[in-house]
């Protein structure tokens, strides 16, 4: 809980004052209360530059430099890369699961030794107080929520393992009539990507979906990459009460994750008040009525960087992959701030990627990389506790994230075993056959066949273990590595999925132009064919531009790969003289 730093109190002069020791701690200590208030109500708390963490190798973390401001204001900037052994940091040897968080910590080393005069002699002190960091290590749990966010939404874990935490998030103040989203956090704490299906259908008597009318929920299997994704639902509301009552019944959450089905761990039920107008000036309300100290009563003192995943093979545990926190738990920096609106108004049009619109199911939107040319990363296969000599072990589908196209990939068997003399761990890896060598250990001592096959229209693969011996143990890691030869790195990425046309429903005046965009999926863009099926109906020209007829009435335009009518997709163009259509906004049905 952070400390309350008001009441300030500052020094008093006047003539002939003789100032004592506490005379000057008062003065150090208020300066240091002033700036640290400042600091927590202008940046909050958190990550404000820098700071990123990496795995270096299985004992070693590696963090870069950048600042921070902690839970009580204080500063601390980490003025060089910072090499972390998990080992020997403080909290280490009490880590009970298989993920953990690294945290920056605010800490003084005492500088310029002095010797003055005391009780029984002299006493030695220091005359100088260095602002330093540190790091530890405490088992994954839920942080602390941001300053005002329980003044602002009703955040609620529903579901939290090893693996993934799911939160929903609903803000405290509902419209009476206007549309409101709903969100679930989900928080992956696995490095390789996860597989679940999720079905969510709260209770909502006043909300309808946003698009049809239904209730709002839904039930979609999705691929989680590792941190955070969001997942918005958007619905409606027409109501005059004064408050609506949503709840989560027991079979309105189901998780499935590796073929297991997983219900909620909390029975959610809570009333929301309802306002007939803006709903974000009554929560701003809300929010500026609230006591200062209550806001930062649950302030975390110091500043989680990154979560970390373990791997424990018996009594030894090694590094295994690191995974990033929510965005959210950055601080701000306001000059900084300043400085991206003032660079966002040189980019007075749309920005080159724009967000996918709000629907039911809006995963977070990944940002577009250059095509990466090598990957690696590994594979935990269970063998369970009876597997024989010539069974075969074979992992899920796994994206090797370079892309569509062909890749070679290559993979072995990694073994850690505890190196003679020392508390440290060595890390084997056998690509090929293990009975080339003389002595091997652990899981090498029997030998195996291995077999990859790769999907180059998904950009992914599946990796296949057959056992020459009797395996002692119950699970086999492998390593694998893919990358794409110079030559065909050079050629063009295969064409993706034609999916659709944009805009998809147009509506114009007789005689105006609309120009439309083949949307992909998966890959490239490929040249089309733009075409009318009736003659009746326009004119398009073969980059999509299209000239509505002087005709009212509703048209149909087509595209397709060319050279391929199979991947034809369809749009229509509702002409209608604006003069009819006044009343229905650009692009409304």
């Amino acid at each position: 809980m952070t400390p309350q730093s008001f009441p300030f109190s500052k020094n008093r002069y006047f003539p002939h004052k003789r100032m004592r020791s506490s005379d000057f701690i008062r003065e150090q200590a208020y300066v240091e209360q002033k700036l640290a208030f400042l600091s927590r109500w202008d940046f909050g708390a958190g990550v404000a530059l820098g700071l990123e963490v990496l795995r270096m190798d299985g004992d070693s973390l590696l963090v870069s430099p950048g600042f921070a401001v902690d839970g009580y204001g204080r500063w601390l900037i980490v003025d060089e890369p910072a090499i972390c052994r998990i080992r020997t940091l403080h909290g280490f040897d009490a880590l009970h699961g298989e993920t953990a968080l690294l945290w920056l910590a605010y800490h003084e080393e005492h500088t310029d030794p002095m010797f003055v005069p005391g009780d029984q002699g002299e006493v030695r002190e220091y005359a100088a107080a260095r602002e330093r960091f540190s790091f530890y290590l405490t088992d994954m749990r839920l942080l602390p929520e941001a300053v005002g966010r329980s003044a602002l939404f009703s955040d609620v874990t529903l579901f939290e393992d090893e693996d993934l935490r799911i939160r929903q998030v609903i803000p405290r103040i509902l419209p009476g009539h206007g549309l409101v989203q709903i969100r679930l956090i989900v928080e992956s704490f696995r490095a390789e990507p996860l597989d679940i299906a999720l079905r969510y259908s709260p209770e909502l008597p006043s909300i309808q979906a946003a698009d049809s009318g239904r209730p709002l929920g839904f039930d979609q299997s999705i691929r989680l990459g590792a941190g955070e994704t969001t997942l918005t639902l958007t619905g409606k509301l027409d109501t005059t009460a004064q408050a609506v009552l949503l709840s989560l019944p027991e079979k309105g959450f189901l998780l499935e994750k590796r073929g297991l089905p997983l219900r909620a761990q909390c029975h959610f039920r809570e009333e929301f008040p309802v306002v007939s107008g803006n709903p974000l000036a009554a929560l701003e309300r809300r929010l500026l009525s609230q006591d200062p100290q209550e806001l930062w009563s649950d302030a975390a003192e110091d500043i989680p960087l990154a979560g970390i995943r373990l791997l424990r093979c018996g009594d030894q545990t090694m590094l295994d992959s690191v995974f990033p926190l929510a965005q959210s738990r950055r601080a701000v920096l306001p000059c900084l701030k300043e400085q991206l609106l003032e660079c966002g108004a040189f980019f007075p049009g749309p920005p080159p990627a724009e967000r996918p619109a709000a629907g039911d199911l809006a995963p977070a939107a990944a940002i577009s990389e250059p095509q990466r040319q090598m990957a690696t990363g590994t594979v935990i296969l269970n063998a369970g506790l009876h597997l024989q000599e010539g069974n075969i072990l074979c992992s899920d589908e796994i994206a090797h994230e370079l892309g569509p196209g062909a890749v070679f990939i290559e993979f072995g068997i990694e073994n850690v075993y505890p190196a003679v003399g020392t508390d440290r761990n060595y890390t084997d890896l056998l690509l090929g056959d293990a009975s080339l060598f003389t002595q091997a250990s652990g899981t090498y001592e029997r030998g195996f066949d291995r077999g990859v096959r790769i999907h180059p229209e998904k950009g992914t693969f599946e990796l296949a273990v057959r056992l020459k011996g009797e395996l002692r143990q119950t699970a086999l890691r492998l390593r694998w590595f893919a990358w794409r030869a110079e030559e065909q790195a050079s050629h063009q990425m295969l064409a993706g999925t034609l999916l659709r046309l944009e805009p998809d429903v147009a509506r114009v005046a007789p005689g105006a132009s609309v120009n439309f965009v083949p949307v992909f999926e998966q890959g490239l863009g490929a040249p089309c064919d733009f075409l009318i099926p009736d003659k009746q109906s326009g004119v398009i020209t073969e980059n999509g531009i299209y000239t509505a007829p002087e005709k009212d009435g509703l048209y149909q335009v087509c595209a397709q790969i060319k050279d391929r009518p199979e991947t034809r997709v369809n749009a229509f163009v509702i002409v209608r003289t604006w003069m009819e259509g006044a009343e229905h906004g650009a692009g409304s049905l």
